[in-house]
């Protein structure tokens, strides 16, 4: 299992999506643990049922408001879960309570930053206690271009020089559609990874070579991605074990004039039935969505 830390007061829970369905097409199973002081994605990619807290987002698994190792294990038990049966754990936070918190040592440590001087304000405390904390001086960095250019060397003198950051791959341009995607995803509850910019994806795929030590071709061969991969959001029940989480190819009715695409649904059963509801966009079996992903 490896473990992944995404630093930095930006909003991140597109990118770890984005990150998390990459590795997820290589075939291996991942959990984004959202360690966030705003519950960032139990608000904006969430449809909260009952007590639940651990839900299936396409083929990422997204557990809420957790803030230390033990807080993890213990909400994975109750879904019946455990820390064995994923092969990546993205811990995604936007203060430093996954540097300070009961957290073992991270496998990737990834600093996504921006312009903003908002971001920049909240992470000088942020890096600083990495640093205090880890001793670490040197730091993987993703980086967001915004409209307004400043010095490549501004946050480094904020912070002393006490950190080197190395560049995964060059900055992303600022980009409007960035955005829209983001909005497209909160609300549609799909991945429109296929509609990010290019440079966006050569980004994912330089982090996830890396993380595996692929070469872009065996990463290409690994890569299990097909029209039909898709999976509606949904919770985890806690009286259903792994095995009764079957797929099926679910046909639904398609007017003449739709370009549709036929998903691939979880099989529910009567346990689940009630949650899909007609009028829920992420879950209802009787509306058919347009795919803008892969």
């Amino acid at each position: 299992m490896k473990l992944v830390q995404l630093l930095g007061s930006r909003s991140k829970a597109d990118f770890a999506i984005y990150l998390g369905h990459t590795i997820a097409g290589l075939g291996e199973r991942v959990l984004i643990v959202d360690s966030t002081n705003n519950l960032e994605y139990q608000h904006s990619y969430i449809h909260l049922e009952g007590n639940e807290e651990l839900y299936e987002f396409q083929d990422v698994d997204l557990l809420i408001n957790t803030k230390s190792l033990q807080d993890l294990m213990t909400k994975l038990n109750n879904a019946n879960e455990t820390l064995e049966n994923y092969d990546v754990i993205i811990v995604d936070a936007n203060d430093s309570s996954t540097i300070l918190n009961d957290w073992p040592k991270f496998h990737e440590v990834l600093y996504v930053s921006d312009n903003t001087r908002f971001t920049i304000t909240q992470d000088i405390d942020i890096l600083n206690d990495y640093v205090d904390s880890t001793g670490n001086t040197v730091l993987k960095r993703v980086h967001f271009e915004s409209a307004h250019k400043i010095p490549n060397d501004y946050l480094d003198l904020l912070i002393n020089n006490r950190l080197e950051f190395k560049l995964i791959d060059d900055p992303l341009e600022y980009d409007d559609l960035e955005h829209k995607l983001r909005n497209f995803m909160q609300h549609e509850g799909l991945i429109p990874y296929n509609k990010l910019p290019k440079d966006y994806r050569r980004l994912l795929k330089s982090i996830v070579t890396e993380m595996f030590d692929l070469g872009i071709k065996d990463f290409e061969a690994n890569t299990r991605r097909g029209p039909f991969n898709f999976l509606f959001g949904r919770f985890k029940s806690k009286n259903k074990t792994n095995n009764e989480s079957n797929l099926s190819n679910h046909e639904e009715d398609i007017k003449p004039d739709e370009q549709a695409t036929l998903l691939v649904l979880n099989k529910t059963n009567q346990s689940t039935t009630d949650s899909n509801k007609p009028d829920d966009k992420m879950t209802s079996n009787k509306k058919t969505k347009e795919v803008v992903g892969g």
